[in-house]
């Protein structure tokens, strides 16, 4: 117990301590701002000389965008790492441009410019909960992995498939493993997956509990984004 007297499951994940929440920024926005490196990058091999204002609101557009994305991505703690990537980013933009030639040719809103090519990235998948779960390629999809604990007395776990994006998953089979097992084999393809693994005490209550949601062999091999929750 806490101060709060609450269970320690039910305590929201502090996102300063408990998460790779500043990690999976820096992956992620590093990716969204990389095309119009790219793009500074190819302007001055073409010898023109790049619109740095311009791509500079593009970079910081895409910050505004990822932050949208997910709620949790709001909290005050990540600013921090959200400001660094962004300030990372926009100082390498700085450089590319520097590297232009004096003698090359200023681009103009009349010449031609190539549309910036955004990466088609597939989503990663995410984790919930309150307890740490693993995960290494197995045959046609993974094998999860945790560690077990004296007080568990069985795991449950479920496996559901999304068909359609808009619509909700589709439940499978609810397992029961031995409170001594501590791995699960998931086939994966294209379609996106929801786990949900729970730890059960004696008494039939949860204790233990993860929810890895949008996992699919795509991203199987992405780091999972760990989302905070308060229940």
């Amino acid at each position: 117990m806490n101060d709060n007297d609450e269970p320690e499951w039910l305590l929201a994940i502090d996102l300063t301590v408990d998460s790779y929440a500043p990690e999976q920024i820096a992956d992620e926005l590093g990716r969204r701002h990389a095309p119009y490196l790219r793009e500074a990058h190819r302007l001055v091999l073409d010898k023109l000389s790049p619109d740095e204002g311009g791509l500079a609101d593009g970079v910081r557009a895409e910050t505004r965008r990822y932050l949208t994305s997910q709620p949790w991505l709001g909290h005050a703690a990540l600013a921090p790492a959200v400001a660094s990537v962004e300030g990372t980013t926009l100082a390498a933009l700085n450089a590319i441009v520097a590297t232009a030639s004096p003698t090359a040719t200023p681009l103009t809103t009349t010449q031609p410019v190539r549309p910036i090519r955004r990466l088609t990235l597939q989503p990663s998948a995410t984790i919930v909960g309150n307890m740490a779960v693993r995960k290494k390629p197995a045959g046609d999809g993974v094998e999860l992995s945790w560690d077990t604990g004296p007080n568990i007395t069985a795991w449950t776990i479920r496996v559901s498939v999304r068909p359609d994006p808009r619509q909700d998953y589709v439940e499978g089979e609810l397992v029961t493993l031995a409170p001594a097992t501590g791995r699960f084999d998931v086939a994966l393809d294209e379609l996106p997956r929801r786990i949900q693994l729970y730890g059960l005490a004696r008494d039939g209550r949860i204790v233990r509990r993860a929810i890895v949601s949008a996992l699919t062999s795509g991203n199987s091999g992405a780091q999972w984004k760990r989302q905070a929750t308060a229940s």
